[in-house]
């Protein structure tokens, strides 16, 4: 196998976990990282807002919920109140499946749905954003 491919997958490398979720990611490519985010069942992620990046989000099992806040000011950001500057908020349905994209300047927050199963999803991004 060449070199360059020494480091294909994206299960190999965790880089964070807690008791609510698991997230592999892999930024061998130039242009584009991609991860995988296990949620455990009744949990959700932290939540983060999408700084200078685009996501692709594929949901791959699971049922859940997605949530989707739009700033209108996201240059300036909303200070202490995380309420100010909201254009638009969306609360998704999540099934398996579902293919989600999501602007810079977003915030996302992914919540499993199920008491049972665990949600689990890809996340595709270009790689400037996430490196700043």
């Amino acid at each position: 196998m060449a070199k360059k491919y020494e480091n294909f997958s994206v299960g190999d490398n965790l880089s964070k976990t807690s008791d609510s979720y698991s997230a592999w990611t892999n930024d061998l490519l130039r242009k584009l990282v991609a991860g995988k985010t296990i949620i455990q069942p009744s949990e959700s992620t932290g939540g983060h807002r999408l700084i200078e990046s685009e996501v692709v989000y594929v949901f791959l099992s699971g049922i859940g919920q997605m949530e989707v806040i739009e700033y209108s000011n996201h240059e300036a950001g909303h200070g202490t109140n995380p309420s100010f500057g909201i254009e638009h908020k969306a609360e998704l349905p999540i099934v398996s499946g579902d293919i989600v994209l999501a602007e810079e300047g977003d915030y996302i927050k992914v919540n499993n749905t199920s008491d049972q199963e665990q949600l689990t999803y890809l996340r595709i991004f270009d790689s400037e954003g996430a490196r700043k």
